[in-house]
């Protein structure tokens, strides 16, 4: 197996939480949770929220073993106008499957801590900016390969565009890894572009993201994902996602499907 492979999937495990979030994930996590953007959310003011979202990743990253990732993440969060704050816990099972054989390691992930910020508050042509920062903590069980046992920082941005009724963003970030002892793993810049439609209660989003290999000999990432969030009232949301692997340098296929209580 080559050096990178094993990193590769060791790593898209571990920062899967912060660019599902955050990361090469920005259009999914702002344009699909939809706090931020759609009117009749924003009329509620500042109200805190508890999302529980269950997801599935999938792919062998060009090797022969083939990894699956099943993962329930709760996130305790606080939304007003101008920011939003979030923690997420996610608890974990990770199957690998080579030649016949099968392992499958469970336990909790890393904790993710995420605070965002309007830059710019949407002017009368439609333009407006967001910005983010995270951490992701190492509580996630590295000898399970369930982490990589080290700190992560990230930061983000979003330009927003509406026009002809739709929404278009253009993103951008950047994920500095902690390195485990012997190890070495490459920052993470991150992009992507997306567009969105609110349709009554319901936000539609599609986008294309990017993110940098974390070791060398990896290919970059490259997806593309679908989802929807939609307002069930004033006290439930729902949400959920599809992604596609473009490449064979992260997870070929994902799904996610979220409820949000607010409280």
């Amino acid at each position: 197996m080559a050096p990178w492979a094993r990193g590769a999937r060791l790593v898209s495990v571990a920062a899967f939480v912060l660019s599902g979030v955050l990361g090469a994930g920005t259009a999914r996590a702002q344009e699909g949770r939809g706090h931020l953007d759609l009117d009749a959310t924003r009329a509620l003011g500042g109200r805190g929220y508890l999302e529980l979202d269950a997801g599935y990743k999938t792919g062998d990253f060009g090797t022969l073993t083939t990894s699956s990732l099943f993962f329930l993440s709760p996130t305790l969060g606080y939304v007003a106008p101008r920011f939003d704050v979030s923690v997420t816990a996610p608890l974990l099972s990770l199957t690998e499957k080579t030649s016949g054989s099968s392992t499958t390691e469970t336990g909790l992930g890393d904790v993710v801590l995420r605070a965002g910020a309007v830059l710019l508050a949407e002017t009368s042509g439609g333009l407006s900016i967001n910005g983010a920062a995270a951490v992701k903590l190492p509580t996630a069980d590295e000898t399970k390969r369930l982490g990589t046992g080290q700190t992560d920082y990230g930061v983000f941005a979003g330009l927003y565009q509406r026009l002809l009724g739709l929404k278009f963003s253009l993103k951008g970030g950047y994920i500095v890894t902690g390195d485990p002892s012997g190890t070495t793993y490459k920052d993470i810049p991150l992009s992507g572009i997306g567009i969105s439609k609110v349709i009554g209660m319901t936000n539609i989003f599609a986008a294309l993201e990017g993110r940098g290999a974390t070791v060398s000999g990896a290919k970059d990432p490259l997806e593309a994902s679908l989802g929807a969030f939609h307002i069930l009232n004033r006290d439930y949301s729902l949400a959920g996602s599809v992604t596609f692997g473009l490449n064979n340098g992260g997870p070929a296929f994902g799904a996610t499907i979220g409820v949000v209580r607010w409280l």
